[in-house]
C-alpha cells in the first residue's frame, strides 16, 4: 500500500507530472508550487546534522572553492570489543559559521515522507532509482562551480533566495561535466529566480550555475537516475552470446545481428522489467530503515 504523500510533496508530484506529460526542450520554472514549504526545513537540517551517526560520506562542504575534508573529524569509542563510529562535530560547526555551503545527500533514507514522494517519483518512470539531496548554501559560497547533471532533476525551493543561471543545452553525457569553464558552459539562456515554494524542472544536459544572491538559499533537489541496463551490460551480454555463437566466421555483422535479434532485444526487456522491480523493493527497504513500531505497545 502506498503512503499517503504530504500535501506540499502532493502539490509537487503534480507539477512534475506536468512537466513528464509535455516534456520541456530545457527546463520548466513555476513560482509558487507550495505555498510556505513545511515539510523540510532549516530546522529539518539541523536535525539530520546533528546525528552522531552521521558520517562524511553523507555530506559535501565547500568553503572559498575548496572542499572541507572531514574525514580526519572521525573517531570511535570501543565497547564490547565493537567500534562505534563517530564524528566530531567542531569543524564542521566552524565551517558552517565562516560562510561554508553543505550539501547533504540520502534525504530519502533519512526521512520517511521524502522516501514516499522519491518512490512516486520512481514508479512513474520506466527504470528509475532517484535521488534525494539538499543543498545549503550561504552567500558568494556555492557547493559546485557549474556543470550539467546526466539525468533529469526536480528542484523545489524551501527557504532563501537561490539564482539560477541556465545555459544553452548540450548533448546529454555522462563524463566531462562538472567544474565546466565559462567557454564550456557556453551562452546564458536565462536566469531563475527562485523563492520558497517555486519549482524547477531542469532538463539532463543543460548547463547550469547557482547563485546565493541573499544571506542563505535552502532547496532539495531529486534527481531521476535512469538505471535502465547500461551499455557496458548491453555490450557484455552481447559479447557472451556471440562467444557462444557457432557460425562462422565469426564477423562485426554477427555481432551487430546479436544486438539487432527480437531474442536480444527481449532479454533487454526482461532485464530492465527485473531491475525496476528490484528498485522499487529497495525503495520499500529504505521506506523501513527508520520505522521501527515493535516497541510501541511498551510506551
Amino acid at each position: 500500500m502506498k503512503q499517503k504523500l504530504h500535501k506540499e510533496l502532493n502539490d509537487l508530484f503534480s507539477f512534475y507530472q506536468q512537466q513528464r506529460q509535455n516534456l520541456p526542450d530545457a527546463f520548466s520554472y513555476r513560482g509558487g508550487v507550495i505555498n510556505k514549504p513545511s515539510f523540510f526545513t532549516i530546522r529539518d537540517l539541523q536535525h539530520h546534522l546533528n546525528n552522531p551517526l552521521l558520517q562524511p560520506e553523507w555530506l559535501h562542504v565547500k568553503l572559498d572553492g575548496d572542499r572541507v575534508q572531514l574525514e580526519n573529524t572521525c573517531f570511535y569509542k570501543t565497547v564490547q570489543n565493537r567500534k562505534l563510529n563517530f564524528m566530531d562535530k567542531e569543524v564542521l560547526n566552524n565551517e558552517i559559521n565562516k560562510g561554508a555551503s553543505v550539501v547533504l545527500e540520502g534525504i530519502d533514507i533519512l526521512d520517511v515522507q521524502v522516501n514516499a514522494f522519491v518512490a512516486r517519483l520512481d514508479d512513474s518512470l520506466p527504470c528509475v532509482i532517484s535521488n534525494s539531496v539538499v543543498f545549503f548554501s550561504q552567500q558568494d559560497n556555492e557547493a559546485y562551480e557549474g556543470h550539467c547533471d546526466a539525468d533529469d532533476v526536480l528542484v523545489i525551493q524551501l527557504e532563501g533566495k537561490k539564482t539560477w543561471q541556465l545555459f544553452q543545452p548540450q548533448q546529454r553525457r555522462y563524463v566531462g561535466i562538472t567544474d565546466l569553464s565559462e567557454q564550456q558552459l557556453g551562452p546564458v539562456m536565462q536566469e531563475v529566480s527562485m523563492r520558497p515554494g517555486d519549482a524547477l524542472y531542469l532538463r539532463a544536459g543543460v548547463p547550469h550555475r547557482c547563485i546565493t544572491p541573499a544571506n542563505f538559499s535552502l532547496h532539495m533537489s531529486f534527481d531521476l537516475c535512469d538505471s535502465t541496463p547500461a551499455p557496458a551490460e548491453i555490450a557484455q551480454e552481447a559479447t557472451n552470446q556471440y562467444g557462444h555463437a557457432c557460425e562462422l566466421p565469426y564477423a562485426l555483422d554477427r555481432y551487430v545481428s546479436i544486438l539487432q535479434s527480437d531474442e536480444f532485444q527481449s532479454a533487454l526487456v526482461e532485464a530492465t522489467t527485473h531491475k525496476r522491480e528490484e528498485i522499487s523493493k529497495f525503495r520499500e527497504m529504505i521506506g523501513r530503515s527508520s520505522v521501527l513500531r515493535s516497541l510501541n505497545k511498551f510506551s
